[in-house]
């Protein structure tokens, strides 16, 4: 697909103005807060579908609305904070972000950010033994940065964070920014930027209980509760899990998907004092245990086991300086730990033990500042360092850290029609890889009221991780190895983005959007000897340009109905093999819709994707030759149905993967499952 393709795409889609819209302004969107800052227990049941990228338009709509007002100092639920690390109205953002909210969370009956975040246009989970891991925009996971609080979840596997790690139990909103945002965020913010908001504490005194129960013997307990004061708030909360193993193979011993048993743990809290000083605080810790069985050459059989701990802190104040000024510091610490183990039954020859421990510790500062009424600045500094110890590790451990400045101003250039310009710009001196500069510009045009247009050019980059690094692997089972080459440099990006937003009435919206990344120094895997013992390593070989667009439409149906429907095309392929990158498919369509019945307390929702083939390069026999082939197109279809009981108490029944998609050669996801619960609110 060309550049001229994606344009026609966008001036055909532009004067479509039937549908999309924001259901939070419509009869069965999110309720906006109680009195107490704090939304209605009738509002879990609201579900609206997962927001689409023009939701920060839709907002617009009623600028006075109590969701966009403070409450004790609290913002309400339509401030964002990803786009421009400041907190700012989601109608005002100049980035497009895109929010799924706490009550559309609780209507997909999502369990963490994999479930989520699957079915959401543009944006795709991949499985493996690595876990559950996010592509954005045709780009993996080691492209896409993934953020708690803003911060950096540590712990990455082959790349990526596994996002089946990351529970819901305590998440107020999760905000998405696709495209480059290595201008603020440094390296692996080439595809975006996915960040998790936890929530806090509202309400005098309030608790919440959920538990449910269904295939695979899945068990989960979730437990929250909160205290407010004059001036603090704390909130705590924990949750239990565990489920038995599943496999799509059953002719054989082994196990396509691990078994789980799981607890975290967390606690935030704040305190604000009347002169506009704040300190708020936040700690986690989480476990997960997982077992299976692997099947290696000759029929060996191997049972294996993992066990992931991790334990974050953050502290952060901020001080109001003047009417126009804040000063915000952070300081965080990421503790990560996994030790696995694989048993050879009926012998101990190729018996492993290998621990793992990530600890990465970041401080920052940053000044938000309006010097004018035209321009929103922000400007920081942060340190980051990294520390990583594996036995897989060719010296054992590995060491870095990265001192980065930043800065970003949103310049009104005109009110009417409003014209918007970000430029922003970052600068990354790296202890191995020296200085990186990723400039960025992006503009926001709404020249009529149910129009917005936007635009955006970035550079971005990617250091290499430890693994690509340092990596000292053997598998003696299949016969190879795999060496890290300390020599890598990073990879680099430029990205374009484009998008149009229509809004024709408060019920309906219809987004267009078109994007192109073109990386070089890409690193890839090369085949560096043959042989009994086949031996691999990395290198900066690859050229690759991932182009595509999204249309979608959104829209407020009678009888209290809503509806989405996206579709997502992407053209990424490899300038070295002139072939179209692996696994990732060209077709993508998404579509979701809700219902709720007031009078009978009854809500449903349910959602689908429909993705195309995929392409593969196997080498099946070890021969150095790939064998390719392309994966069969697959359905996945997710439902839940609750019913409210009382305004505190919910039953509810969840089905995922219904049409009982997967196999354990390209797509290893879960089977068909159901589940049933209930939540109550005290």
């Amino acid at each position: 697909m060309s550049w001229r393709g994606c344009l026609l795409i966008l001036a055909c889609a532009l004067p479509v103005a039937a549908w999309g819209g924001s259901p939070s302004e419509t009869d069965g969107g999110a309720a906006p807060p109680d009195s107490d800052g704090v939304a209605p227990a009738s509002a879990e049941a609201d579900a609206a579908s997962p927001a689409s990228p023009a939701r920060a338009e839709a907002d617009k709509a009623s600028p006075t609305s109590p969701a966009d007002t403070d409450v004790d100092g609290l913002t309400g639920p339509r401030t964002v904070v990803t786009a421009s690390r400041s907190a700012e109205r989601l109608g005002d953002n100049p980035v497009a972000t895109e929010v799924i909210t706490r009550a559309e969370i609780l209507a997909s009956g999502s369990r963490n950010a994999a479930e989520l975040l699957a079915a959401h246009p543009g944006l795709e989970v991949v499985h493996s033994f690595a876990g559950a891991t996010l592509q954005v925009q045709g780009l993996g996971s080691e492209y896409v940065l993934v953020l708690v609080d803003g911060e950096r979840v540590a712990g990455r596997v082959a790349g990526g964070v596994d996002l089946t790690r990351l529970s819901l139990e305590d998440v107020e909103q999760v905000e998405i920014v696709k495209g480059p945002a290595s201008a603020l965020y440094g390296s692996d913010a080439v595809a975006g930027v996915v960040n998790l908001i936890t929530r806090r504490a509202q309400r005098p005194l309030g608790a919440e209980l959920r538990a449910s129960y269904g295939s695979l013997r899945r068990l989960e307990l979730d437990g929250t509760g909160e205290a407010r004061g004059q001036g603090w708030g704390v909130r705590l909360s924990g949750g239990l899990q565990r489920a038995d193993a599943y496999d799509l193979e059953p002719a054989d011993v082994g196990t396509t998907g691990s078994s789980l048993e799981g607890f975290d743990l967390s606690a935030k809290g704040d305190l604000r004092a009347g002169n506009g000083h704040v300190l708020e605080g936040s700690a986690s810790f989480t476990r997960r245990t997982q077992r299976g069985v692997d099947l290696g050459v000759a029929g060996a059989i191997f049972d294996r086991a993992s066990r992931d701990d991790s334990i974050s802190a953050r502290v952060a104040p901020s001080w109001r300086l003047g009417d126009y000024a804040t000063l915000r510091a952070d300081g965080a610490y990421t503790w990560f730990n996994r030790r696995y183990l694989r048993d050879q039954r009926r012998s101990s020859a190729l018996d492993t033990v290998e621990d793992t421990r990530d600890q990465q510790a970041r401080f920052g500062a940053q000044l938000d500042a309006r010097p004018g009424e035209r321009h929103a600045l922000v400007v920081g500094a942060e340190l980051l360092g990294e520390w990583l110890s594996s036995d897989r590790l060719d010296t054992g451990r590995g060491r870095r850290s990265r001192a980065s400045v930043y800065a970003q101003d949103s310049w009104t250039v005109l009110e009417g029609p409003r014209l918007v310009i970000v430029p922003s710009a970052r600068v990354d001196t790296d202890t191995q890889f020296g200085s990186a500069v990723t400039p960025r510009v992006a503009l926001r045009l709404d020249p009529l009221r149910w129009l917005t247009l936007r635009g955006g050019y970035g550079w971005g980059y990617r250091a290499p991780g430890f693994q690509e690094l340092l990596l000292d692997f053997e598998n003696p089972s299949v016969g190879y190895a795999v060496r890290g080459n300390p020599d890598l440099q990073p990879e680099r990006s430029r990205s374009v983005t484009l998008s149009a937003e229509v809004r024709p009435s408060a019920s309906s919206l219809f987004w267009a959007s078109a994007f192109q990344h073109s990386l070089r120094d890409m690193i890839g895997i090369t085949l560096q000897q043959g042989g009994e013992s086949t031996l691999y390593s990395y290198v900066n070989v690859a050229r690759a340009s991932i182009r595509g667009g999204e249309l979608g439409v959104r829209q407020r149906l009678p009888w209290r109905l809503s509806a989405e429907l996206a579709y997502t095309l992407t053209d990424g392929r490899s300038e070295e093999t002139d072939r179209p990158l692996e696994g990732q498919a060209r077709h993508r369509l998404t579509a979701q819709a809700t219902w709720r019945h007031r009078e009978s307390g009854v809500d449903a929702w349910v959602r689908g994707a429909l993705v195309g083939r995929r392409p593969f390069y196997p080498d099946t026999n070890g021969d150095g030759e790939v064998e390719p082939y392309d994966a069969r197109p697959y359905v996945t279809v997710d439902a839940r149905v609750g019913w409210r009981l009382r305004e505190e108490l919910q039953l509810f029944v969840l089905g995922t993967n219904l049409a009982d998609a997967g196999n354990p050669t390209d797509l290893p996801i879960p089977p068909r499952t159901f589940q049933a619960g209930l939540s109550a609110r005290l």
